[in-house]
């Protein structure tokens, strides 16, 4: 679903891209096949070792793996949608900030067998540690062109739409809300931090 995206960049600073990639969940078996973008998210090169969902919940930061676990479990359940930022500790012990788009396509029988997901790395333009800090940055340092590719970047992950598709979004939530299109893009991009941009795109 995401494939078309895995080397979307999201150029959030000046020389600065971040790399993307998706993944694809069986989950009886729990292995999993990752593009060439999410092994180097983590560190890894293709071939280097085989993918499982217990390898990619190892490399999660160990305060955001109950997070993240919990939202898996949730889709799991009957599938669905969610979408979380969080911490990814990579091969050589370095710490990265990602976003996650999942989605869980649910069996008539309502059983899950495959999970989608699409990962980037938001690390080289965040550079910071809370998603407060990171807003007053985006505002203060890269203007509000930045803060609305960044929502840009988090609407195509979850609706699978082009940017100029995903500009519109924001552009129609801004006229309808009669708010400046900034406010729209930093109210989704705080949702996307505490895991609720799914929730929040939904009313749009």
């Amino acid at each position: 679903m995401w494939s078309k995206l895995d080397t979307y960049l999201f150029p959030l600073q000046p020389s600065a891209q971040c790399p993307s990639g998706t993944f694809k969940l069986h989950v009886p078996s729990g292995k999993m096949e990752w593009s060439d973008g999410m092994f180097g998210i983590h560190g890894l090169s293709h071939g280097d070792v085989v993918p499982t969902f217990e390898l990619f919940m190892a490399h999660k930061h160990p305060l955001d793996r109950e997070p993240v676990r919990a939202l898996w479990v949730n889709l799991l359940d009957g599938g669905g949608q969610g979408a979380l930022l969080h911490r990814v500790i990579d091969v050589r012990g370095r710490e990265r900030r990602v976003f996650s788009a999942v989605q869980a396509a649910a069996e008539p029988s309502g059983q899950v067998e495959y999970v989608h997901g699409f990962m980037v790395d938001v690390t080289q333009s965040l550079r910071i540690e809370s998603q407060h800090a990171a807003s007053d940055a985006i505002e203060g340092v890269y203007g509000h062109k930045a803060l609305i590719e960044q929502a840009k970047g988090i609407v195509m992950a979850l609706r699978s739409v082009s940017a100029p598709a995903a500009f519109q979004v924001l552009s129609t939530r801004s006229q309808h809300a009669n708010v400046k299109l900034h406010i729209v893009a930093e109210e989704l991009v705080n949702a996307a931090a505490n895991g609720k941009a799914q929730e929040v795109l939904a009313g749009y």
